[in-house]
């Protein structure tokens, strides 16, 4: 039968019946909720973070929070030049607790840095990269598209402009996800080692150095399992060590990248959870370290310690 003769050939041009105008539709159910949350749980998330970026910069209201607030902070080339008014890392019980989101912690008045880029806080030669495959990543395109842009807004609900139309002109960023993945796996070591270093006590009077656990430690520690299991599940992750093998046994080679496959298609099962979850964490991590430094809490040592 000759497409576009009968119901079969009609189908693929037929669209379905919707009333048009923002989020108008038959459904009854509460379609929008799904949406709205994702919204409002990810613009916080952004707010906060560019909040909590800008804090430790040089320019405008800016200056008068964190380590910019420091007399010396304009000849500061290293963490401990600023160490009594940041807000970067927990250092008043003898240990090293630094924010995820300043790790590695990078000094715009560092020498390799031209004076330019002075006013800039460590947090913006860092969250690029985070921010890049995190924006990348299939699972938050697919949220933010509808919780924002709006495509699709729902199954069967009206759109309030037209269809989309492919990831094209300024999306073809979302191209470079897999480089971004290689830059994340980075992170994994950098921030393992960040909680190593917060487990050493140094005692400045006696100069002992001494193992120590402390809530702050915990925290940096889950942070890192978090991040592992988002980044190990990745969509791309398991394609770089599951693809371009035909027989999975034919070499020893072959079967440890199977193993591998496997261990990242089991986390890529809940990629969703792992993605919200180490998002969240990330935050709470530098909140907690935040409120340590600058809002009176204090971090709690649980074993050990100076």
């Amino acid at each position: 039968m000759p497409v576009g003769h009968g119901a079969i050939g009609l189908s693929g041009n037929i669209k379905l019946p919707m009333k048009k105008g923002f989020g108008k539709t038959d459904r009854t159910d509460a379609w929008w909720k799904g949406p709205t949350a994702m919204a409002a749980y990810l613009g916080f998330m952004i707010v906060y973070a560019t909040w909590r970026g800008f804090m430790e910069s040089d320019f405008w209201i800016f200056s008068e929070f964190g380590a910019s607030s420091c007399a010396n902070w304009e000849s500061a080339t290293s963490f401990h030049d600023v160490t009594d008014c940041q807000t970067m890392a927990i250092e008043n019980q003898n240990s090293h607790v630094l924010s995820p989101l300043y790790s590695p912690l990078i000094f715009p008045q560092s020498s390799w840095i031209p004076k330019e880029f002075w006013w800039m806080s460590p947090a913006m030669f860092i969250l690029i990269f985070p921010a890049g495959f995190r924006g990348t990543c299939y699972y938050y395109r697919k949220a933010y598209y509808r919780a924002f842009f709006q495509q699709p807004t729902g199954c069967a609900v009206s759109k309030p402009w037209n269809e989309y139309s492919g990831e094209r002109g300024i999306l073809v960023v979302q191209n470079l996800h897999r480089i971004f993945m290689y830059i994340a796996l980075v992170y994994l070591p950098i921030l393992t080692y960040d909680f190593w270093l917060s487990l050493n006590f140094h005692n400045e009077v006696t100069g002992v150095d001494s193992f120590g656990l402390s809530v702050g430690s915990v925290v940096l520690l889950l942070n890192v399992i978090l991040l592992s299991g988002y980044t190990l599940g990745c969509h791309a992750f398991r394609h770089v060590v599951g693809g371009g093998s035909n027989h999975w046994t034919g070499s020893p080679m072959n079967r440890g990248k199977y193993l591998m496959w496997r261990f990242s298609t089991k986390l890529n099962e809940h990629h969703k959870d792992w993605a919200l979850i180490s998002l969240f964490w990330v935050m709470f991590a530098d909140f907690y370290i935040w409120a340590c430094t600058d809002l009176g809490l204090t971090d709690l040592v649980i074993l050990g310690g100076a």
